[in-house]
């Protein structure tokens, strides 16, 4: 199985680190780049800021389905 190829830092082309969780049925993810500190978050593979990505998790953490 071949791994996907990973995302690169827009700001010095490091790869980026990426974590991901499902929230509320989309992929709300974290890139993160070692090198220079940048992060970015998206949901549903659109870009959101932190203070979105962080009201989703509390909304729906712990949510029983």
């Amino acid at each position: 199985m071949a791994l996907a190829k990973a995302e690169q830092c827009e700001r010095c082309a490091t790869e980026l680190v990426t974590i991901s969780i499902v929230v509320d049925g989309n992929d709300l993810e974290m890139y993160s780049c070692t090198t220079c500190d940048t992060r970015a978050w998206s949901h549903g593979g659109k870009p959101v800021d932190l203070a979105f990505a962080l009201s989703e998790v509390g909304l729906h953490a712990g949510r029983q389905r």
